[in-house]
């Protein structure tokens, strides 16, 4: 059997497709839903984006001596990150917006941190000071899906090759254009967008994607580094709760 028609013989039934790139766009590629996105305004050294990263983690709803959460429920099981470990993912770390009549007296040393809490699906801002160390406000929001991060999309790809059915896929095709293993997700070039339920409505298969907004989910667009794209179009990667779903078909 040839590569390509083993290629196709194995893709067929997993939604996942190789395409050959022309320096366009990712197929299927489409303006992101409407959704709250953080804004990456005001400049922070590397230093004080990871230090802010750092408190705001390990200030799990407001200990370290800031305030606690004024909105949603303590999780006692802990907040967690999108690969299920303690503490809640960064989203992004800036310096906090401010009016112009607060410029000159508003201290310097905050910093405006986001994160998501997997436990409880909550997008989470956290505002520290990094001199003192502690959280100095803290406020939960859920049904609120910012891009994703470069983490949370290797995470998404990991739960794409854990998939008995898409993972070969995607390893196929992998493989058929390197003539290598795919082990890793940094094997891959990988873009992704938050996916909301609402954007599979009439489309078949939507049920499998009606919490996605409640559920943080992605759409993923993949490209094998000098090679071509791998059609992930169809594929939506519920990262809440670790499973995928192919719409469309």
């Amino acid at each position: 059997m040839s590569a390509a028609v083993g290629l196709a013989a194995v893709l067929t039934g997993g939604g996942i497709v190789a395409s050959q790139t022309t320096g366009s766009p990712a197929p299927g590629d489409r303006s992101a839903p409407a959704a709250n996105v953080a804004s990456h305004t005001g400049p922070l050294t590397s230093k004080e984006a990871r230090e802010a990263s750092r408190i705001a983690v390990g200030a799990e709803d407001g200990q370290q001596g800031g305030k606690k959460d004024t909105q949603g429920k303590k999780n006692d099981g802990g907040e967690k990150n999108a690969a299920g470990g303690a503490g809640a993912e960064v989203l992004d770390t800036r310096r906090p917006p401010r009016a112009k009549s607060e410029a000159a007296s508003a201290p310097d040393s905050e910093a405006e941190v986001q994160l998501y809490d997997y436990a409880s699906d909550s997008l989470i801002t956290r505002l520290v000071d990094l001199r003192s160390g502690k959280v100095v406000r803290s406020t939960r929001r859920q049904e609120v899906q910012p891009p994703p991060t470069l983490a949370e999309v290797r995470q998404a790809v990991k739960v794409i090759l854990a998939d008995r059915r898409l993972g070969d896929g995607m390893r196929a095709s992998y493989r058929a254009e390197t003539k290598k293993r795919l082990t890793s997700p940094s094997q891959l070039l990988v873009q992704g967008m938050s996916f909301l339920g609402s954007r599979a409505e009439g489309v078949k298969g939507a049920g499998q994607v009606s919490r996605c907004g409640a559920h943080r989910c992605v759409q993923l667009f993949v490209r094998i580094p000098g090679g071509k794209w791998i059609d992930t179009s169809r594929i939506v990667i519920d990262l809440s709760a670790g499973r995928t779903a192919v719409i469309g078909l």
